[in-house]
């Protein structure tokens, strides 16, 4: 199946959007004694996952090849499954390292359920795509990528507006 590059470039230039807009707004916000740890956290969780959807957006522009598609959709799926198992490895134990510091306000169980179950949602798909389980290989990589602008704008929202005391 081909890959809707309009598409692609609309996620890549919402995510570079997201990227640019955070960094802004965090730099302008930003205290002189830096951020605290679980703001440190939720603007890593912003930039992966933005970068993430950016990276992978771009990624077949290079990499797909229409006489080849069915290698091309490996390369493509295997890449972002292994970011999103890089995700699963750092963000998870370092929430609940943060829950356990006292900081449960911060990190409803609701919220990093959500947020944890993209990464695990993109790490099921991409691995089903990789084993060619899954057939409409295009919209299930395009909701990949929209689950990480999600993910992106959850972690931004809260970085802005749910701030430590």
């Amino acid at each position: 199946m081909e890959l809707d590059f309009r598409a692609l470039q609309v996620i890549a230039e919402v995510a570079l959007g997201i990227v640019g807009f955070s960094a802004i707004l965090i730099a302008l916000s930003r205290s002189e004694d830096g951020f605290t740890e679980p703001d440190n956290f939720r603007i890593q969780l912003l930039i992966f996952s933005a970068f993430g959807a950016m990276f992978c957006a771009l990624l077949p522009f290079a990499i797909f090849n229409t006489d080849n598609p069915s290698m091309s959709w490996s390369i493509i799926s295997t890449v972002l499954c292994i970011y999103s198992v890089i995700g699963l490895l750092i963000f998870p134990r370092r929430v609940i390292g943060l829950r356990k510091k006292g900081y449960q306000d911060l990190f409803p169980v609701r919220i990093v359920a959500i947020q944890q179950g993209i990464l695990a949602i993109n790490f099921l798909l991409s691995g089903m795509m990789v084993v060619d389980v899954l057939s409409q290989k295009n919209n299930i990589y395009l909701f990949c990528l929209i689950l990480f602008l999600v993910q992106s704008t959850i972690a931004f929202i809260r970085t802005m507006f749910f701030r430590v005391k």
